[in-house]
């Protein structure tokens, strides 16, 4: 049921997690966990959950068997043997697998209160249940289940930090002449130095021009630069993300079927098409609130700072829809590339492909974003 996750998997895990698919709690044990906040407002009451790695996991042949149901994808949580030395391992186990509750409680030395343990596991459930684990999404859905722990559990991965820095840089490089009253060759240095500030450390001095330009002070200038770097993330994210949606579409309309009959062909390709028809409207919508989020970043570098301002006090609100959205079209993009790796000829028998597009199909329509889509339209 449980078992060690050897020194490859948890190296790789270190050296490129993406926030979205990682959930780093040892990490952020180690960078916080001496910090009065941290000790305050940790995430899970258990210890042991509280250093694990959490990870959006695609199940493999060899672990099917494990499930009472068939599933596509779970989340895998694995308990390093050390925080620091993750090449050691862990005792790893997936979630909805055979007696999951029973197996974490022991691997996490259950012998805590039991009342406070099955809080915990309310809250693996919850997570387990979100496309990805954006912080950006995560922390608003946490809000709205009342459970508020520290914000060092919404930091980016450095992964996604080293690979946003150059996007970042670039994107902010606009404001200098307004908020810094500097130009000429220095200013792309100082832009990158912003950037690596912005992402890493908002409360850093070196930002109090920003501050000045924004108007915010206290927990609202925290709270709008934690919204200024969700947009920067899903904007990033949509740029990483176009060119392997653009390679999908017609991978997925390729698929061969095999062993189905005259009828069920007919309602795979009505499904197939429903999918990739809601993949581009949940799309389109995100498209349209980063083109929002551009036109009050453009007022701001005109030298308009309310319209920005005002957009980044309201930017929470829309981290869910978002959020959902990205996570789902890339959770749909990102199995299909792990289950045809090579991107040539896809071919799948008549069950699988009946459980693959109904399982997207059923993903796709828990998204905030097309749910809204279907009352409008009605």
């Amino acid at each position: 049921m449980s078992k060690t996750d050897g020194r490859r998997d948890l190296s790789l895990i270190r050296a490129s997690g993406s926030t979205a698919r990682v959930l780093n709690l040892a990490a952020v044990f180690e960078r916080f966990g001496e910090t009065e906040e941290y000790v305050a407002k940790p995430l899970f009451r258990s210890k042991q959950l509280n250093r694990a790695l959490i990870i959006k996991h695609a199940v493999r042949k060899s672990e099917r068997d494990l499930f009472e149901l068939p599933l596509r994808s779970t989340t895998k949580i694995i308990l390093p043997y050390s925080t620091k030395e993750l090449e050691l391992g862990g005792v790893s186990v997936l979630v909805r697998e055979r007696r999951w509750e029973k197996v974490l409680r022991q691997a996490a030395n259950g012998d805590q209160d039991p009342v406070a343990f099955e809080a915990d596991l309310e809250l693996v459930r919850m997570l387990s249940s979100l496309p990805s684990f954006d912080p950006f999404l995560m922390r608003e859905r946490l809000r709205h289940a009342g459970v508020e722990p520290a914000r060092c559990y919404f930091d980016l991965a450095e992964a996604d930090i080293s690979r946003m820095r150059a996007f970042v840089s670039k994107e902010i490089s606009q404001l200098i002449d307004l908020a810094f009253a500097t130009g000429g060759r220095g200013s792309g240095d100082l832009s990158s130095r912003l950037a690596e500030k912005l992402m890493t450390d908002e409360s850093a001095k070196s930002l109090d021009p920003l501050r000045q330009t924004l108007r915010l002070s206290g927990e609202d200038y925290v709270e709008g630069v934690f919204a200024w770097k969700g947009f920067l993330y899903y904007k990033w994210l949509m740029a990483e993300f176009r060119p392997q949606l653009a390679s999908f579409k017609p991978q997925f309309e390729a698929c061969r079927v095999t062993g189905v009959t005259t009828e069920e062909r007919r309602e795979l390709a009505i499904i197939r098409q429903t999918i990739l028809k809601m993949m581009e409207s949940a799309t389109a919508r995100v498209e349209e609130s980063l083109l929002e989020y551009g036109a009050a970043f453009a007022a701001l570098a005109g030298g308009d700072a309310s319209a920005f301002r005002n957009f980044l006090l309201k930017a929470p609100s829309l981290f869910i829809p978002i959020g959902e959205a990205v996570g789902v079209i890339r959770h749909i993009e990102s199995f299909w590339r792990f289950r045809f790796p090579n991107g040539g000829m896809s071919l799948l028998d008549a069950d699988e492909a009946i459980e693959v597009f109904h399982d997207f199909e059923m993903s796709l329509s828990g998204v905030e974003l097309l749910r809204e889509n279907a009352s409008a339209a009605a």
